[in-house]
């Protein structure tokens, strides 16, 4: 009888703690549209037709994760990059941690850092490694469903490409579901 008391109290103790975790599990989605100087804009000749920035690429990357303090998230993603300048395309896979520097009623300032390896399921994509490093801001919404605005550098290491890296600054909106 004792024995089942002790379990009946040890079960009770673990929900009773687990009812005031954090942690909690998420999918997020985003896309990230990257943009370059228009080697044709003329600074001061406003009549030219031609724009300052010019899209360069979009990216679109799926992940799940898991945040394990209010601090701490950790996610493991896959997306899709098209580099329509350069013609190129990329299937990340990458490591993400982030970590939450600032919160305010659900809301976040974090900064993350990722690693990881293209995928080559074919001709038409490039193999190599991938790292990324940026700062974002999520902003909360329902219970389950938040905003995501970010702003990473990326760094595509590629075999056989002419310098050997891609480098790009690019802004993502998202959205992440708890």
């Amino acid at each position: 009888m004792k024995k089942i008391f002790l379990l009946i109290i040890l079960l009770f103790s673990f929900v009773a703690y687990g009812q005031e975790k954090k942690e909690k599990r998420f999918y997020t989605f985003s896309v990230y549209g990257t943009v370059v100087v228009n080697e044709n804009y003329v600074l001061f000749d406003k009549d030219d037709g031609e724009n300052l920035l010019e899209m360069s690429g979009v990216f679109i990357r799926n992940g799940m994760g898991y945040q394990f303090h209010r601090r701490f998230v950790a996610s493991i993603n896959f997306g899709i990059d098209f580099h329509t300048r350069i013609g190129m395309q990329s299937i990340p896979g990458y490591f993400n941690v982030q970590y939450n520097i600032w919160e305010n009623k659900g809301n976040q300032f974090h900064v993350n850092c990722s690693i990881g390896k293209l995928w080559q399921l074919s001709s038409d994509f490039d193999n190599g490694n991938y790292y990324s490093v940026g700062f974002g801001w999520q902003f909360s919404g329902d219970k389950r469903r938040n905003t995501i605005f970010k702003l990473d550098y990326h760094r595509k290491e590629i075999e056989g490409f002419e310098n050997g890296v891609l480098d790009s600054v690019s802004l993502a909106i998202g959205m992440t579901l708890f």
